[in-house]
């Protein structure tokens, strides 16, 4: 690494985004590289292909201040030789934000212990492992932020799509019990919940989406969230660590 880019490192915000190439982490690294002018963003995905293509779709956005890698932090080991990998080739991190997970589809009583734990881990051990390597990194510095994304199935149940929903639940609830456990420490713990279907890169292009959120909506919030300034979306709910955003043109609800 040149003594230019080490310098302009050591003078930016650090911020990692795990799960950089997946419809909603997309749309948060271009409004962080849009709207936070002092960020530098580091993206992983499992896949160089889909860091390739992420490049390719984030348009006019300074990608000088994007360091892709290909990492697997959804587990304790990955999320371990991640962290190692950041504080040797890129400096201490400000911020990580887990954008993790994925969707299942199934009735809830026909789920073998296999497809149990598949889903369990994909959607809340990848939270945890994640969680438990770069929180206590993050608590070490002064100001750091930790922020997870999670979906409305963790509000209400999705029918056929109930682990969805006890997934999401329990990531909640894991947001929460790190927030406590952490509360003596300058580290602020935050979930922010997308409420209702998010259009994407990858949704089909004859979807009906009016009034859905957007991954770049979803990504302005983030980087609100990053930058300390109050967000810009008007339907936010917010109960301790917990921020729920709501669609536009759904009136706020009285927080829960």
């Amino acid at each position: 690494m040149g003594r230019r880019t080490a310098s302009a490192m050591n003078e930016r915000q650090r911020v990692l985004v795990a799960g950089a190439a997946g419809g909603v982490g997309e749309g948060i690294v271009r409004q962080l590289l849009l709207r936070c002018p002092e960020v530098l963003v580091v993206g992983t995905s499992r896949s160089e292909p889909r860091l390739a293509a992420l490049r390719e779709r984030l348009g006019r956005v300074d990608l000088a201040r994007f360091v892709p890698l290909v990492a697997h932090p959804g587990t304790r080991a990955g999320a371990r030789a991640l962290d190692e990998r950041i504080a040797r080739e890129i400096g201490p991190l400000d911020v990580a934000i887990a954008s993790l997970g994925g969707w299942w589809e199934g009735a809830l009583l026909e789920v073998d212990d296999d497809g149990w734990d598949a889903v369990m881990h994909e959607m809340l051990g990848t939270h945890a492992a994640f969680a438990h390597a770069f929180v206590p990194r993050l608590a070490a510095r002064p100001g750091g932020l930790y922020l997870a994304i999670g979906g409305g199935a963790a509000l209400v149940p999705i029918l056929g799509s109930s682990l969805v929903s006890i997934a999401g639940a329990a990531q909640t609830m894991l947001t929460r019990a790190l927030a406590a456990e952490v509360a003596d420490r300058d580290v602020r713990i935050v979930e922010l919940i997308a409420n209702g279907p998010v259009r994407t890169y990858e949704t089909p292009s004859d979807a009906a989406t009016a009034g859905w959120l957007t991954a770049d909506d979803v990504g302005a919030v983030v980087a609100d969230l990053v930058a300390g300034r109050s967000p810009c979306w008007p339907n936010l709910r917010q109960r301790g660590p917990v921020i729920t955003m709501d669609p536009r043109d759904q009136e706020s609800a009285t927080a829960r």
